[in-house]
């Protein structure tokens, strides 16, 4: 419970709490880690006014904790909350929590959300069922459709898209400006109407090439580089801001020694064999420099001793160290961000 100070104002009537008051209490009344957990979901200036609120309530009666407690407990219990679902409760959690959120934002957020089963289960669907409805519909529609989806699951996709669809969506998803509402609640119509019923608007829109870069790095080397070529034919320059964004294979010739040996050290070793199997010099050499000369033998000695394989063996171990590289970065055991000269210290 919120424990009073000797100074300042009593807080003693629960009905002259603001809204941001109110969640104030809540908050300092279910613990840190709770109360940590739900900060992750609010904006920012929410979090402003709220923390704003606990600093400045110093004497707050027992009575008035409880009252708080007690209103959020039952509207949360309520029958009609129950009954008619999440959408409506949240609506009343607005209308509780007053001026300390923006209502109108968070209302249109749920009503773009309110039947979001329908892109939900479309995600969930396998591949060879979203790729056959996928295929029937104009390339603009499926790019709307993947900027609904997550990353991964859009790479899953695009892989088993014929190459020159995977191409033209890639650069409408590319040159994709903001939705409106409107257009994704058809979208996710036809998906009810042709698929049983899955997925309505999601919360968060991705497009841009921002958006293109994450799937990419998603993808199979080969959906990868066939569709940056196709974009390059285009728009060089979009092509070029979709890389500025994204990693190459053959970025590693830019990662200082350390990085490169973490990475030899966390890699299956068939992998390296076979991703540098043809590759340039320069990235091969990359590898064979930061290895004792021992294993750089034994590793060149491997890749000669596979003799000609399939390129696409080849692309799919390169694939494989592309995401260990991400999985390194993202453990914090390297970084493959390119830093300037005022972040180097000698």
């Amino acid at each position: 419970m919120a424990k009073a100070k000797k100074d300042g104002p009593v807080i003693d009537d629960p009905d002259e709490l603001t809204g941001a008051q109110k969640a104030a209490i809540f908050i300092t009344n279910i613990g840190t880690k709770t109360a940590g957990e739900m900060m992750k979901y609010l904006k920012e200036d929410e979090i402003e006014s709220i923390t704003l609120a606990i600093a400045n309530m110093e004497n707050i009666k027992p009575i008035v904790v409880d009252s708080v407690m007690s209103e959020y407990y039952r509207i949360m219990t309520r029958d009609s909350f129950m009954l008619e679902g999440g959408a409506d409760y949240a609506n009343q959690l607005l209308e509780e929590l007053g001026d300390s959120v923006d209502s109108e934002k968070v209302r249109q957020k749920l009503k773009a959300t309110s039947n979001s089963t329908a892109f939900a289960d479309f995600q969930e669907s396998k591949i060879s069922q979203i790729t056959s409805f996928l295929e029937k519909e104009h390339p603009q529609v499926v790019a709307l459709i993947f900027s609904q989806l997550e990353e991964q699951k859009t790479a899953e996709v695009l892989g088993h898209l014929d190459e020159e669809l995977q191409a033209e969506v890639v650069y409408r998803l590319s040159s994709m400006e903001k939705i409106s509402t409107e257009v994704i609640e058809e979208i996710e119509e036809v998906i009810k109407e042709q698929m049983g019923g899955m997925y309505a608007a999601g919360d968060r829109l991705r497009s841009g090439t921002g958006a293109v870069a994450q799937i990419l790095n998603e993808a199979d080397i080969s959906v990868e580089r066939h569709v940056l070529g196709f974009i390059e034919g285009k728009d060089a320059q979009m092509a070029d801001d979709i890389k500025q964004q994204m990693f190459l294979f053959e970025d590693i010739v830019h990662f200082d020694d350390r990085t490169v040996q973490v990475i030899i050290n966390e890699m299956e070793k068939s992998d390296l064999v076979m991703g540098l199997k043809g590759v340039d010099d320069e990235v091969k050499n990359k590898f064979l420099n930061n290895m004792s000369d021992r294993a750089g033998g034994m590793l060149q000695e491997d890749m000669d001793a596979l003799g000609p394989v399939p390129l696409k063996d080849v692309k799919e171990a390169q694939t494989q160290i592309i995401r260990k590289i991400k999985q390194l970065e993202e453990d914090g055991q390297i970084t493959t961000r390119k830093m300037s000269e005022e972040e180097i210290v000698e």
